[in-house]
């Protein structure tokens, strides 16, 4: 496997990453359309791999990547009852 190209991915996952928190705060709690299981899971996949990969990371869980991106613990508050809401009915993995 070419860990240049696999760091690569991951790394344009992570520039994205803020895009999806923004999309499921901003979206209806009641019919959420953008979800917070699927983004939490990126988020928890690419601390993972990028570890695994030698990278050092200023943040090693979704709260702490929360917290390095920018946001405020009312919106991890929120972006997280989203994804325990979600999570009962979400099919496919949750990492």
């Amino acid at each position: 496997m070419n860990n240049e190209s696999v760091l690569f991915l991951l790394k344009s996952i992570e520039q994205e990453l803020p895009l999806y928190i923004e999309d499921v705060l901003n979206d209806s709690f009641e019919d959420p359309h953008h979800s917070a299981v699927h983004t939490t899971s990126l988020i928890n996949c690419v601390v993972e791999l990028l570890t695994e990969l030698g990278e050092k990371l200023p943040f090693y869980d979704t709260e702490s990547y929360f917290e390095h991106a920018g946001f405020s613990k009312e919106e991890y508050k929120l972006f997280e009852e989203s994804r325990r809401k979600e999570s009962v009915y979400y099919r496919g993995a949750q990492y």
